[in-house]
């Protein structure tokens, strides 16, 4: 064992300075953000420390609020079992009470503490104060309660204000080209609770292409017109406008039951109560300007729209006839990236060139979108020699200077070289450019024997009669064909059912999942097979045009009212998240049953 004793001490000392910078590596001063506040109230700044307590913490100054009293302290710690691991964790809160007494963006410095002999800081934020609502008393309430006021019964509570509730759709700018893409937001603004929210009619977007973005469930309180509201995004799409002109987003409406709480008197004393208010609202009828591309438009101009750079490459280094060769092109920038084009690459002679594979990757930033259009152009080498790539040329307009631009990548300049089957290809080439030379063809040593003349063999008068009939059927079938693509609305209504029951299996993967996505494939099946069956394009698909045109069709109001119901409960779900497996399973079977039932009318 003393052989092994200095090794047994330095493992020790290694095992115990790991703990201990374990344990260093814990301590840590955390500033919990106070978020938006409004003028006049009291709130509370919060350093949290982990690994001990902290020492030397100093009150910061904050522009615009005062000091009232702290730091209060409270301690909190929670053990942890998982899989027979115990677990232990601590911290120790420090509470500053403030009065906001100016609204205005508020920085928050770095506050420097000591914890078990380490000194710790943590990181400067900021927050905002806004300003008090335009009536409110000395003393204001939070949004949605009133100030002080005698008790009242249940019947004399006072009515929901028309400025208590507001839903309204706004545009992130006002004015933008043609293909320019805007970020369009449905927000609710409210000073009471919502127990309960449900779309009658949502605002269509006609005359845009709509993409819908995810939307956190986030709750904030903003100040808008003079008074302090809880607001909530409900919707947020990217548009591209298809024409110009003045757009004009038609209103939604919205069935909202509403808690007010309104105080109660029960003789010597009084409390408050929550009262229940069914109301419905609608948002707000916004129009923007769409300004049209300037004529007139250059040449290879396919409709982009924003700003955009390009980069391309040529691999490899080295082409060879007969092995691919790859020619890269990305497009990057902000605008309508999501619908671009590829543009034409012009090879020379002796190079063949495929079908091009694009790639987009874009995100939705601030109130526009950005991202990369990435085209890969296949090139195959027929022949040796020498070449030139004139450079590739891609047209956009540029909404910031109203005017067209062009970029362009590099000219290439590369040979050749033979591949493995070089020399059959080379003659290949040669074979088929001398047309007006045959092979000779030698005759045979012997004369053949006599034959019979062909137009006496009756294997010639029936491949003759096999021609004319495939000739006919010929003609036939190209003129049934021409006669379909003509049918464009044929066509659709005849792939209606086929494609409304192929999005319908999509919908049914997600039926076992609680979140929405089930909802959005059943909506998009159902609102899919109504546009192929009515003929109706996706910009007139709304509730009223949809019942008006089932009327037309020959529907029962009874199917027409199991539809409208389907498309109700599917735009409803976002709003109450929590379904069971079997609502989710009658919504699916009913879906299907409607489908069914209108597949049996006849127009």
């Amino acid at each position: 064992m003393s052989e092994h004793k200095p090794q047994y001490r330095i493992l020790c000392l290694l095992l115990t300075l790991a703990a201990a910078l374990g344990a260093w590596a814990q301590n840590a001063l955390t500033l919990i953000n106070p978020g938006t506040q409004i003028e006049g109230r009291k709130f509370a700044l919060t350093f949290r420390a982990t690994g001990g307590q902290a020492s030397g913490i100093q009150a910061p100054e904050l522009k615009g609020c005062r000091l009232i009293y702290g730091p209060s302290v409270s301690t909190m710690e929670s053990v942890q079992y998982i899989n027979g691991q115990m677990s232990r964790e601590s911290y120790v809160d420090y509470s500053y009470t403030y009065l906001a007494e100016k609204a205005g963006e508020v920085s928050i410095p770095q506050v420097n503490a000591s914890i078990a002999g380490q000194s710790v800081k943590s990181k400067a934020a900021t927050f905002t104060i806004l300003p008090p609502d335009k009536n409110a008393p000395s003393q204001p309430q939070r949004p949605g309660m009133s100030p002080r006021q005698p008790a009242v019964s249940e019947s004399q509570a006072p009515p929901i204000k028309s400025d208590d509730l507001l839903v309204r759709v706004s545009f992130s700018k006002q004015k933008v080209y043609e293909q320019e893409p805007v970020i369009a937001e449905i927000k609710v603004y409210t000073r009471h609770g919502i127990s309960n929210f449900q779309v009658q009619t949502q605002p269509v977007f006609d005359g845009f292409l709509s993409e819908e973005l995810d939307v956190p469930l986030n709750v904030s309180i903003e100040h808008y017109n003079g008074q302090n509201y809880y607001t909530a995004v409900l919707k947020r799409c990217i548009l591209y406008p298809q024409k110009a002109g003045l757009l004009t987003v038609n209103s939604g409406k919205y069935d909202v039951t509403l808690q007010q709480e309104v105080p109660v008197s029960y003789g010597y004393f009084m409390t408050s109560k929550i009262i229940e208010r069914k109301i419905t609202t609608t948002s707000n009828q916004v129009s923007l300007n769409v300004l049209p591309l300037p004529e007139p438009k250059p040449a290879g101009f396919n409709g982009a729209v924003g700003d955009f750079s390009i980069t391309t490459s040529l691999t490899p280094e080295v082409l060879r006839t007969n092995e691919a060769a790859n020619y890269h092109l990305e497009i990057s920038g902000s605008g309508n990236i999501k619908y671009l084009k590829a543009p034409q690459l012009h090879v020379p002679v002796g190079i063949d060139v495929y079908t091009p594979k694009t790639d987009i990757q874009s995100k939705a930033s601030g109130s526009n979108v950005s991202g990369t259009f990435s085209v890969d152009y296949t090139l195959m080498p027929q022949q040796v020699g020498s070449y030139t790539l004139p450079p590739l040329s891609f047209v956009y307009f540029d909404p910031q200077t109203a005017s067209y631009k062009t970029v362009a990548g590099r000219e290439y300049d590369f040979k050749v070289e033979r591949g493995a089957a070089g020399v059959s290809n080379t003659k290949v080439a040669e074979t088929a450019a001398m047309t007006d030379i045959l092979h000779i063809k030698p005759s045979p040593a012997e004369a053949p024997g006599y034959t019979a003349p062909l137009m006496l063999r009756s294997s010639y008068w029936y491949m003759l009669l096999g021609m004319v009939l495939a000739f006919i059927a010929i003609v036939w079938i190209y003129r049934r064909n021409l006669k379909l693509r003509a049918d464009v609305a044929g066509r659709r209504l005849s792939r209606a059912n086929r494609v409304a029951r192929k999005r319908l299996r999509l919908a049914n993967r997600y039926i076992k999942d609680s979140g929405d996505r089930f909802y959005e494939e059943l909506s998009k099946a159902l609102y899919g097979y109504f546009g192929d069956k009515l003929g109706m394009p996706p910009s007139q698909l709304i509730r009223s045009e949809i019942a008006q045109q089932l009327t037309g069709y020959g529907a029962t109001q009874e199917s027409i009212g199991r539809a409208i119901r389907i498309l109700d409960d599917c735009e409803m779900a976002r709003f109450t998240p929590e379904h069971s497996q079997q609502e989710r399973d009658g919504l699916y079977r009913d879906a299907s049953e409607v489908i069914k039932e209108f597949e049996s009318v006849k127009s």
